[in-house]
């Protein structure tokens, strides 16, 4: 039986960058300045490319059930839609169903990032209620901190930066939409 999809509410940033500065900085997958070991938490790898898509091994660090530190892996189909939009579809990981979404738009001088969500469990009405109370406050803190983290990247990039530069916008806060 298919899983029932679960949507999570978007979180969006503004960032102090250029949006062709920020796709660039969000697709760099496979650099070594991301991480360091072929398991570290924030690595990337391109599996394959097929189809304007990219198969994307991706390992991410989280929390488990008891609070703990964890590194999931997933591997997922990536679709660029440069400049404003990256779509990736779950192929393998510890979710049935993973559908996300990252846009950028300008916006006052700003780019804002926005990350969507759709996710599934395995076991039809028992995961859906295990994914509404467990999995989906999980997640919830994984796709803020997440963006937290490509906000600090993007923006020192964006800071040193000669091509793109981008002053403040004097708009800071995440937000959950």
């Amino acid at each position: 039986m298919a899983p029932i999809p679960i949507r999570m509410p978007s979180v969006s940033v503004h960032l102090h960058a250029d949006p062709r500065l920020a796709f660039q900085v969000i697709t760099a997958f496979g650099s070594s300045s991301l991480a360091e070991g072929a398991n570290s938490p924030g690595k990337t790898r391109v599996l394959r490319r097929e189809d304007g898509r990219l198969l994307v091994e991706f390992h991410t660090a989280g929390r488990n059930l008891l609070g703990r530190r964890k590194t999931y892996r997933t591997v997922e189909w990536v679709t660029l839609q440069e400049p404003d939009r990256i779509d990736f579809d779950g192929v393998e990981g510890p979710l049935a169903l993973l559908c996300d979404r990252f846009d950028l738009a300008d916006d006052r001088r700003c780019t804002l990032l926005a990350y969507h969500s759709t996710f599934g469990l395995k076991a039809w009405v028992a995961g859906w209620l295990f994914g509404i109370l467990v999995v989906r406050p999980m997640l919830g803190r994984m796709m803020r901190e997440h963006l937290a983290e490509l906000k600090e990247t993007i923006e020192a990039r964006a800071r040193r930066s000669k091509v793109s530069p981008w002053p403040p916008c004097g708009l800071e806060d995440v937000r959950v939409d």
